[in-house]
């Protein structure tokens, strides 16, 4: 259930909810003015943190002025100690509604969307206000396309002391600058990489980075290299790439120093794009008249003009002769095709002819005559590549080939190709590179990241010491604050994972084939093997005790030595 009234305003629905309280669309009482009304529920109003970062957001935005964020009216308290903010409200849908439906976003129009983003990011940087957060849910696409930009809820306003957090993240992980994932101070820079991330999503349809956990995509942040744009869309123009991949960059230096520079290059990469196409045009338009150029131009047939006064040529046929002598020729084919060419050089056969190959390249296009068969064979013959980026673009057509009923045989097949790609990404995602320099911040940095390479590895125990251990050394050290609340999502996240029910599964697993082994042989190796395995795996997890007694009773007692 919604309030139905919020300050002056009467509230008609909700349209939003967020770390940081509700928004509803409301109409003022007095102005009729519609509004998106964000509300800070009493129950968080207690706690000075959330207040504070209430405040911190209505401060934001009362200093930002532009066409792509979205505007401040008026903000207040209500009679049961709920805090509000009305703001611009923005008919249309988030860029997150957007990619979720479209799945990707033609490359020309991402440049465009990138320009108003870096517009509204230059007009906060201007002011002093580093976003911190932006992500393709924080950007609301209007019904004529244009942008604004919202949610300045964990913006760092330069002028104001920096707050104790209470605990959560700042910043959402597919989308976070490396610097902000390693609990560093986020700056202009930071921006403008999660502005690459939101390009790469819009042309890609998937963040640079994924993973299970937010541990695995913040580290992959900080370590791992993405796939280029092109692995995915092969069309994208290479200098859009470059401009995307600079923008991802890991050091802040490496990236556009501010946002005015981001969007002058990005200016710069759209004008050199179009620029190349246009040669490209009208290169081929010259490379296609060159063929009636010869037999237009001239002087005579049979002199010419120079310096030294005319000079006769040898008797040859003039351009006037040529054009004669091929019109007869023509006719003269004409007289000798066959019925059926006859038949094509109609002109009005060849317009029908046109007018169905139109309907057919706009029925394909459309999606409606996209033969899963033809789609099933490409990706095979992606599949059967060296796996890498070959196998990334199999997995777009995969997914669309999943429950259709014309490959019901196939599925099994295409369940397993999905598998393997899940597996290449998985196992791609554990090659990341060491910190390359001596410091003390790069080795918190690898006993982090070693420690939640252990619990991949179900190495429960281990991983849950070494970082709490590495939380004791940063506790209270404010350049390691969100690295602490990191940490501390992250325990409690691997606390609630221990109980979910797949590592009793894979032991009951376990135990049935072996037991079956053990039927047809007492003493089977592979039944040893088996249940020896799964003790080393699980034997510390309180979780699965039965069962891995039930395993250490199977194995029988330890041999003795003779």
């Amino acid at each position: 259930m919604h309030p139905d009234q919020v300050g002056p305003y009467v509230i008609e629905k909700k349209i939003g909810a967020g770390g940081m309280g509700n928004v509803y669309l409301g109409v003022h009482d007095d102005t009729g003015q519609e509004a998106a009304v964000k509300v800070l529920p009493a129950s968080m109003a207690r706690e000075e943190g959330f207040v504070l970062r209430f405040s911190r957001e209505i401060e934001a935005l009362r200093k930002l002025s532009s066409e792509h964020i979205v505007k401040l009216f008026e903000d207040g308290q209500t009679e049961d100690g709920s805090y509000y903010y009305s703001m611009e409200y923005v008919e249309g849908e988030t860029l997150t509604s957007m990619i979720s439906r479209r799945k990707r976003i033609p490359w020309q129009e991402v440049v465009e969307i990138t320009l108003e983003i870096a517009t509204a990011l230059k007009a906060a940087h201007n002011e002093g206000i580093i976003h911190r957060d932006l992500k393709p849910s924080n950007l609301m696409v209007r019904t004529d396309g244009h942008i604004k930009l919202t949610d300045f809820g964990v913006a760092r306003v330069f002028a104001t002391t920096r707050l104790t957090r209470t605990g959560g993240v700042v910043g959402t992980a597919e989308y976070m600058s490396p610097e902000q994932a390693r609990g560093k101070q986020a700056t202009r820079q930071s921006d403008l990489y999660s502005m690459g991330a939101v390009m790469y999503v819009m042309l890609t349809g998937r963040p640079p980075f994924t993973g299970k956990m937010a541990s695995d995509i913040l580290h992959q942040h900080q370590f791992s290299q993405f796939d280029r744009p092109s692995s995915y869309v092969p069309e994208i123009p290479r200098l859009l790439e470059e401009y995307v991949c600079r923008l991802l960059e890991k050091k802040p230096e490496s990236r556009y120093p501010d946002a005015l520079v981001a969007i002058k290059q990005l200016q710069n990469v759209r004008s050199r794009i179009e620029y190349e196409r246009d040669a490209q045009a009208a290169e081929d338009a010259e490379l296609s008249s060159t063929a009636s150029d010869r037999t237009v131009g001239g002087t005579s047939d049979k002199t010419r003009v120079s310096d030294a006064g005319p000079q006769v040529l040898e008797n040859r046929p003039g351009p006037a002769t040529i054009v004669r002598d091929l019109i007869r020729e023509d006719i003269a084919q004409q007289m000798r095709k066959t019925p059926v060419e006859r038949f094509f050089d109609n002109t009005y056969v060849l317009l029908v002819l046109f007018g169905l190959l139109v309907f057919t390249a706009w029925y394909l296009l459309s999606g409606n005559g996209v033969d899963p068969r033809a789609e099933f064979a490409k990706a095979e013959a992606l599949m059967q590549q060296e796996a890498g980026s070959s196998w990334l673009r199999a997995r777009d057509i995969l997914d669309d080939l999943v429950d259709n009923e014309a490959m019901a045989e196939q599925q099994g097949q295409i369940q397993n190709w999905i598998t393997q790609v899940d597996h290449y990404e998985f196992c791609r995602r554990l090659k990341v590179d060491a910190p390359t320099d001596d410091s003390a911040e790069s080795e918190i940095q690898r006993l982090v990241s070693q420690a939640t390479k252990a619990f991949a590895d179900k190495r429960v125990a281990e991983a849950r010491s070494q970082l709490q251990a590495v939380q004791m050394i940063i506790r209270g050290d404010a350049d390691y604050e969100y690295l602490s609340s990191f940490i501390r999502d992250t325990l409690a996240e691997w606390d609630s994972q221990t109980d979910k029910a797949a590592p009793r599964l894979l032991l009951r697993d376990i135990i049935s084939k072996a037991e079956g082994l053990l039927a047809d042989d007492p003493d089977s190796a592979r039944a040893r093997e088996l249940l020896q395995a799964g003790i080393a795996l699980y034997a510390d997890e309180a979780s699965v005790a039965e069962e891995i007694a039930t395993c250490r009773r199977l194995l029988g007692p330890p041999s003795s030595s003779p």
